[in-house]
């Protein structure tokens, strides 16, 4: 027999095994407690009619009679007196059931079935001045004791039926309406995060365990909505990043294939394109780390000195005007996240300071309190006051007119990456210049 797929099923089939069990056992029970008794009426029937046949028996002379009166037809049915051996008085019956009775002579106080178990028979002592001088033996059919427990047996395993087959029925049904607005809350639950991603089940009153549920799915589609909304701003500033230098390279494709150009210019052409391929690998790299980081892929350590020099290294400055130097931690100083991650964090930021700087870009770290922070200062005019707080915004960007031909996703992406992995970017005070500031975890 297969198992029940479904809760509601499995819940319905347990419930009448249980049933099943305790209906089985109040069955056998009671047909056992009725058979008892019915036993018992039977016993106390048979003593009850030796005793009233003990009364018509008289003894004289040390010899037993039997005393007949007008009513005795009833009580002579099924009842043997003997004296001794000899049989005074015999019922009449089939032979098998007279050999049981005359067994039963000189014997006291038995009980005894004849062959086929169809009769019983009880052997009471006859006493007369402290001498036994004779047994009585009487019979009572069992046929309506056993028609009785028959019918007992039959009806008490129909019930049985009938209590399993309303057990069965009343556990699924109050399973399936208890069950009902699960299924209607998982039904919704699918069809908002496909199409309707804001939808929520809100503070609506709830039993317990509906109350739980409707929390417990309007934290995952929190999450789906939120997983959504990290793949559109992945997807926009993807394609808002790359338009630049793609756009860029595809103008000065379009201008070496329309004119022909000199040998400095197509130099210089393939140069530009280059640059261009590189910046849309640069920023390619960036974003998958932003991904990478953001589904928690990217865990590790990193010493954040090398990292730092790295960077810089690795940052020209601007046209070589800028001077990006490194002062090294006053300790070992461990971060707990990937290199790669770290060098995109502090990369935008780097290339930022560089962009304002008037001279020189400064970058240092220091650990404290379970936290590394590393400081990216430079010594430009600073970030104005009614940019502070929306230059973290993607798109936006602190001075337009700066020349920088970017899309205002540095900072934003640099932010976004120190969060995924459980840090974060801030501005600084204002203190000569912009300094910012990335808190990550040791």
């Amino acid at each position: 027999m297969s198992r029940p797929r479904s809760l509601r099923g499995r819940l319905t089939a347990l419930a009448v095994l249980v049933a099943s069990l305790a209906v089985a056992a109040l069955t056998v029970a009671f047909n056992v407690l009725l058979e008892r008794s019915l036993d018992g009426d039977v016993d106390a029937s048979l003593r009850s009619r030796a005793a009233a046949a003990a009364t018509t028996i008289v003894a004289r002379d040390g010899h037993l009679r039997v005393r007949e009166s007008p009513g005795d037809a009833a009580l002579d049915r099924h009842l043997w007196v003997f004296e001794g051996q000899r049989a005074l008085e015999r019922a009449p019956a089939d032979p098998g059931l007279q050999r049981a009775a005359d067994a039963l002579a000189g014997r006291g106080r038995v009980f005894d079935e004849a062959p086929g178990g169809e009769v019983r028979l009880y052997a009471s002592p006859i006493r007369r001045g402290g001498r036994r001088l004779g047994t009585v033996v009487t019979g009572e059919s069992l046929e309506a004791y056993h028609r009785t427990t028959d019918l007992a047996l039959v009806g008490s395993i129909a019930f049985a039926a009938l209590v399993l087959a309303a057990v069965s029925v009343v556990t699924w049904v109050t399973v399936g309406r208890a069950l009902e607005p699960v299924r209607s809350m998982t039904r919704s639950a699918a069809h908002w995060s496909e199409s309707e991603p804001e939808r929520r089940f809100g503070a609506t009153p709830r039993f317990d365990e509906l109350g739980e549920l409707a929390r417990t799915f309007d934290a995952l589609l929190d999450r789906v909505a939120a997983s959504l909304r990290h793949e559109q701003r992945l997807s926009a500033e993807l394609s808002h990043e790359l338009r630049t230098p793609l756009s860029r390279i595809v103008a000065e494709v379009e201008l070496l294939r329309r004119r022909e150009r000199s040998r400095e210019d197509r130099a210089e052409a393939l140069a530009a394109i280059a640059r261009s391929a590189q910046q849309m690998s640069d920023i390619l790299e960036t974003l998958m780390a932003v991904a990478r980081a953001d589904a928690r892929l990217e865990v590790g350590r990193s010493d954040v000195a090398d990292v730092l020099e790295h960077v810089a290294a690795s940052s020209p400055g601007v046209a070589g005007r800028v001077a990006v130097s490194v002062r090294p931690p006053p300790a070992p100083t461990m971060a707990g996240v990937d290199p790669e991650v770290l060098e995109r964090i502090v990369a935008p930021l780097v290339d930022n300071a560089a962009r304002h700087a008037r001279s020189r870009v400064v970058l240092s770290a220091n650990a404290a309190a379970g936290r590394v922070w590393v400081s990216v200062a430079d010594d430009g005019p600073g970030v104005p006051a009614d940019a502070r707080d929306e230059i973290f915004a993607p798109g936006v960007r602190a001075v337009s007119g700066d020349g920088h031909r970017g899309a205002g996703l540095g900072l934003p992406l640099a932010r976004r990456l120190a969060r995924a992995v459980g840090g974060d970017v801030t501005l600084a005070p204002e203190h000569g210049g912009a300094e910012f500031r990335v808190d990550l975890p040791v």
